[in-house]
C-alpha cells in the first residue's frame, strides 16, 4: 500500500459517455501538457462494462483551484466538443486517504460511492477488512473522501473477473463490515474495466 503520507494532494472522476472511444482517446491524448500545467499528475480510464463508450476517468491532482479552473475551461469544453463528449460531464473531487491498486494491467473494478456517519470510524474498519478483502478476491483497492462532502467515501476494488466483485459485493460478511463502519445511505455501484495507470 502506498504510503498516505505520499498520496496525491487531491483528485478527481470525470464521468461522461462518448460517441467512439478512439476518437475520444486521440483527442484527450493530445491535451496531456494542459493537465501537466494545470497541475495534473497523472490518470487511469475505466470504461464501463455494460457500455465502452461510458467512461469514468481518475485524475491525480496537485493543485485543486487550478484543477477545477482547468475543467472549466472555455478550452477543455471545446476539446471535449471536438472528442464527442456525448453526455453532460459530471466531477467528483475527492481526497485520497488509502491506495493499494494494481496499475501495470487493465482489470475488472467496480466504483462504490456511500455516505458515512463518522469518517475516521469508517476507515478504521476499511483498515480492518484487508483479510475480508483478500478472501473475496479483491486484489487492488483505493479509497478517497469527498472534499465537497466530507461524509461521502470513493472506494475502489479490483479483481481477476466481474463475478468475483459482485460475489464480494453479496457477501453476508461485507454487509456487517459496512454496518459496523456506519455507512448511512446505500451504496452507489458502477462496474468498469481499467486501472491501467498514466503518470505524467
Amino acid at each position: 500500500m502506498t504510503d498516505p503520507a505520499q498520496l496525491p494532494t487531491a483528485a478527481m472522476i470525470a464521468s461522461y459517455r462518448v460517441a467512439d472511444f478512439d476518437t475520444w482517446k486521440a483527442v484527450f491524448d493530445s491535451n496531456a501538457q494542459n493537465r501537466i500545467d494545470a497541475g495534473y499528475l497523472g490518470h487511469h480510464i475505466n470504461r464501463a462494462e455494460d457500455d465502452p463508450n461510458s467512461l469514468s476517468i481518475y485524475f491525480a491532482i496537485a493543485d485543486v483551484d487550478k484543477a477545477k479552473v482547468f475543467v472549466t475551461s472555455d478550452q477543455v469544453r471545446a476539446l471535449m466538443a471536438e472528442a464527442g463528449v456525448s453526455s453532460a460531464p459530471e466531477f467528483t473531487w475527492m481526497k485520497p486517504v488509502r491506495e493499494a491498486t494494481v496499475n501495470d494491467r487493465e482489470l475488472p473494478a467496480m466504483i462504490i460511492r456511500h455516505r458515512v456517519e463518522d469518517f475516521d470510524n469508517w476507515l478504521a474498519r476499511y483498515d480492518a477488512a484487508g483479510e475480508l478483502q483478500q478472501s473475496g478476491g479483491i486484489i487492488g483497492h483505493a479509497a478517497n473522501r469527498g472534499l465537497d462532502d466530507p461524509s461521502l467515501v470513493i472506494v475502489y476494488h479490483q479483481a481477476e473477473s466481474f463475478d468475483t466483485l459482485r460475489s464480494f459485493l453479496r457477501s453476508d460478511e461485507l454487509r456487517a463490515a459496512m454496518k459496523e463502519a456506519g455507512i448511512v445511505s446505500d451504496p452507489e455501484v458502477t462496474f468498469y474495466r481499467g486501472g491501467l495507470d498514466t503518470r505524467y
